[in-house]
């Protein structure tokens, strides 16, 4: 029995040496582990700095002549429903539609992409099309349309 009691209390040494250890060495800012998910509030694509917004901050550029919302999804969710304004731009057919499209966004106006939701990157791929013809003021709305119709916004079909 005493056996037993030492081996468990040399292993609860072990573990709370390593326990520490590991804790000491996340306090190093370089190798810093965040405790708890913390979610990005931009992302990089092309070496241009996409911000990330909720449809609650988005709200207050819906009625911006200024601002653009351009839908992401596919046309049939599209036309089932989409931000109030906005113009639709798939990744399926973005090089047949832009041209279509492009009078609308003037260079230097504000571009609000969204798709399905935080698990969606078609904005991403949006954004990126977008930038490679020279738009920069770039934002994607992270919780999609399905965060705007939540919040009861504006939609029309």
């Amino acid at each position: 029995m005493n056996s037993l009691s030492s081996l468990v209390f040399r292993a609860g040494a072990i573990v709370l040496v390593f326990f520490l250890i590991g804790v000491g060495s996340n306090l190093i800012p370089a190798r810093h582990i965040h405790w708890l998910y913390v979610p990005p509030t931009e992302i990089t694509i092309l070496n241009h700095k996409i911000p990330l917004v909720s449809s609650k901050e988005a709200i207050k550029w819906l009625d911006d002549p200024l601002v653009v919302f351009i839908d992401t999804r596919d046309d049939k969710d599209y036309l089932k429903g989409h931000v109030r304004g906005a113009v639709s731009l798939s990744p399926e057919d973005k090089e047949q539609k832009f041209p279509g499209i492009e009078p609308l966004m003037p260079q230097g106006s504000k571009l609000i992409l969204y798709c399905y939701g935080p698990d969606c990157d078609m904005a991403e791929h949006i954004a990126s099309f977008l930038i490679d013809f020279g738009y920069s003021d770039i934002m994607i709305m992270k919780d999609g349309y399905p965060g705007w119709e939540q919040n009861g916004f504006p939609t029309q079909k």
